[in-house]
């Protein structure tokens, strides 16, 4: 740069003879110098993502092959270009003119670029007209970045939203750079305009920012004005190269992961689905995660992909209580394990040879820790942090990107329980009540169907009777042994009889359909589960389920299949949401005047469905439903999932149903309405920690069963004495 401007200010020396051969040399050197400089930072770029590459073929590999090729390309869209999921948060607006900006900015990039090898390349010959259309987009959209700038820095500067992490440098960096990016180019636009450069002021008119930047600078000295627009040019290339190879080690790694990250995302099950493990296979040392390289190579590009919006921790609700786990650390952890110790390994590994690691390999720095304190920060997660995950998915729901981080916890919980034992004494009694009584509460399996034994209820007997009932009511662990949910299971069956809907339970061949094991990391007794109940299932001839548990219809519905079990699976409000609008349940007024509507996260993020409880209460009459602040899709979990309900909540600064309880309070509601039993002994007991015991927690199916019509209550009693006649 020093010899460009050198030879530029010697282009305005008195001599025209100097002035004229030091123009020449210029420019035959301009052309060259920049080239290998091009080249040369163009190899680093191409060496760094390279490196991403090798390092993430470390992983285990993907055996599904890449199918849907048409909705992946629709996702890419809709996600990336579309910018969907960014703009459904405050501030998301920001980011979108970021990444149109440098989109339209790019085009004109590549022209800057060729043209600094080439200096008669041009894209004019796309047309004055387009070519006038790119040039005037990128202008305009360099302005608009300037100002995005600006308010990103507002944004961390004096907003400092909770859920963004400023304890790096690296996002003022970035800034800078982009800034620079955008200042180089006005000042060489600017300095051209006024420098009378041929090329520029030939398409001047199309330009009307740099335009007004060069009117600053109306009478400066030509050739000042021409030297000056070199400088700045030569700035401007060596800031957008920088740039360049600064996106694969810092947060804007983004920009290469996030792409193939969302055209490459899992799509052989259901998003709340987890990977099978197989057990019968005898070379298997482990099962679970225990080092990095056993992550598949998708879950290792899922790391590259982290934008670093703090969503995932926005709406976790362990992090927002004050627990260890934050997913985007997490994230970053696992990437931080790959650099330390995959390393390493591609140090002793050949340029160009593209493997996974070998089964043996032992890496350096282990990727869990026993403790959080002891943990090394950066490279390492720990047991506290993984405990504490409830499987909500607000994160994955939450991300732009779509991280599969739930998917990554239960990988590692895996290994903790299957392969190091390292599970608490309440989850590993509750495994062993599962393993003897087939429920977690370790009641006798004997007692699974008493709570049925007044009312009469149907007992699906064999395949004969796939004829004779409409649906199998699957009743559940909670509604089958715990108090408090056997209110709700005792109204839905006074609901399905009301409805005239032909049903049945199993009783005593009804076992837990394993999402504490599963979720707990305990794989093994989940899979006997799961083949245990689809063989029952199948026999039986069972198509159609009904239930009032949303850890049971997920199981059920999305994670039976890779077992062979395919059936029709409700949730026990999309049942009475159907019979209400189909005039088959009748329903008048309730008892109860105001409730507000807590969403299961299985139900409501897991599995898309916020419509059909709102329906079926909103179908009593006079009955006002109000929201809560998180609600919906964004509904703040009540503690209980990922079988949390079966231990302590880790150390933090308060238990998540104490914080969810109090957001039913805050509505004036006079009761809360939920749809998961778990949820409903929840947030029970964060009501009465706040001393409001009066406050009730009813499933959805109690007030709805609580407004029926004497008509209705006439067909219950007509089912129930029916039942008792035919013995």
């Amino acid at each position: 740069m020093e010899i460009a401007a050198y030879l530029l200010v010697n282009h305005i020396a008195s001599d025209p003879q100097v002035s004229v051969s030091n123009a020449v040399m210029y420019a035959v050197l301009k052309p060259i110098v920049f080239g290998v400089f091009f080249v040369a930072m163009m190899g680093l770029f191409a060496h760094s993502v390279w490196r991403m590459f090798r390092l993430m073929a470390l992983g285990q590999s993907r055996s599904n092959p890449i199918k849907d090729i048409t909705d992946r390309i629709g996702a890419v869209i809709y996600l990336v270009f579309f910018q969907r999921k960014v703009v459904k948060e405050k501030f998301g607006w920001n980011h979108v003119i970021f990444f149109w900006g440098f989109l339209i900015i790019t085009v004109g990039h590549i022209e800057f670029l060729v043209r600094g090898v080439v200096p008669s390349f041009s894209l004019s010959f796309l047309g004055d007209g387009l070519y006038h259309l790119i040039l005037a987009g990128e202008d305009f959209m360099a302005f608009v970045v300037l100002f995005a700038v600006v308010a990103a820095l507002f944004r961390r500067l004096v907003l400092r939203p909770s859920h963004i992490h400023y304890d790096s440098k690296e996002g003022y960096l970035i800034l800078s750079l982009i800034a620079m990016v955008m200042i180089t180019y006005f000042g060489a636009m600017g300095f051209a305009i006024a420098g009378k450069d041929p090329f520029v002021t030939s398409h001047a008119k199309a330009i009307t920012v740099s335009n007004t930047v060069a009117s600053f600078f109306v009478g400066m000295n030509v050739k000042l004005a021409y030297v000056l627009s070199e400088i700045f040019w030569w700035s401007h290339a060596v800031v957008l190269l920088t740039f360049l190879n600064v996106i694969p080690k810092s947060k804007h790694i983004h920009l290469l992961g996030a792409i193939p990250n969302i055209f490459l995302h899992k799509r052989e099950k259901h998003k709340a689905a987890l990977s099978r493990l197989d057990f019968e296979d005898e070379n298997a040392e482990s099962f679970g995660v225990g080092k990095v390289n056993d992550f598949s190579w998708k879950t290792l590009l899922d790391t590259y992909a982290c934008t670093e919006c703090g969503r995932c921790n926005k709406y976790c609700p362990a992090t927002r209580t004050g627990k260890a786990l934050n997913p985007q650390k997490l994230i970053h952890d696992i990437r931080g394990n790959l650099y330390l110790n995959g390393d390493k390994l591609l140090a002793d590994r050949g340029l160009f040879e593209v493997t996974a690691a070998p089964a043996d390999w032992e890496p350096e720095v282990p990727l869990i820790a026993e403790t959080e304190e002891g943990r090394m920060k950066g490279v390492q997660t720990s047991r506290e942090v993984l405990g504490a995950c409830t499987n909500c998915g607000a994160c994955v729901e939450a991300c732009p990107v779509l991280i599969d981080h739930v998917d990554a916890i239960v990988d590692l919980r895996r290994y903790l329980t299957l392969t190091e034992g390292a599970v608490s004494a309440e989850w590993n009694n509750t495994f062993t009540n599962i393993e003897r009584n087939y429920n977690p509460w370790g009641i006798g399996a004997d007692k699974r169907a008493d709570w049925a034994q007044s009312l009469g209820l149907r007992y699906w007997g064999g395949s004969e009777d796939a004829g004779k009932y409409e649906f199998l009511f699957w009743v559940g662990c909670a509604g089958s042994f715990d108090i408090t949910a056997q209110k709700s299971v005792r109204a839905l069956a006074d609901i399905l009889d009301a409805g005239g809907i032909t049903y049945a339970i199993l009783g005593q061949n009804e076992q837990c359909t394993g999402d504490p094991a599963r979720r707990g990391g305990n794989e093994y007794l989940f899979d006997a589960l799961a083949q245990t109940n689809v063989a029952t299932l199948n026999d039986l001839g069972v198509k159609k389920i009904v239930t009032a548990c949303p850890h049971c219809f997920n199981t059920l519905k999305n994670e039976y299949p890779a077992f062979g079990g395919d059936y029709e699976v409700l949730h026990h409000s999309q049942l009475i949401s159907q019979l209400l609008e189909e005039g088959r349940l009748d329903v008048d007024v309730g008892t109860l005047s105001k409730v507000t509507f807590h969403d299961p996260c299985f139900l409501g993020r897991w599995n898309d469905e916020t419509k059909a409880p709102r329906r079926s209460l909103a179908a009593v009459k006079r009955l006002q439903v109000v929201e809560m602040e998180d609600h919906g899709r964004k509904s703040l979990c009540c503690g209980a999932g990922g079988a949390q309900m079966w231990k302590e909540e880790e150390p933090g600064d308060v238990r998540v149903n104490i914080v969810r309880s109090q957001q039913a309070i805050d509505t004036g509601a006079q009761a809360v309405a939920v749809g998961c039993p778990f949820c409903k002994t929840m947030i029970g007991d964060g009501l009465k920690h706040h001393g409001n015991e009066d406050m009730p927690v009813l499933d959805i199916a109690e007030v709805v069963a609580g407004a029926l019509t004497p008509g209705a209550r006439a067909k219950i009693e007509a089912a129930r004495q029916a039942t008792t006649n035919n013995g």
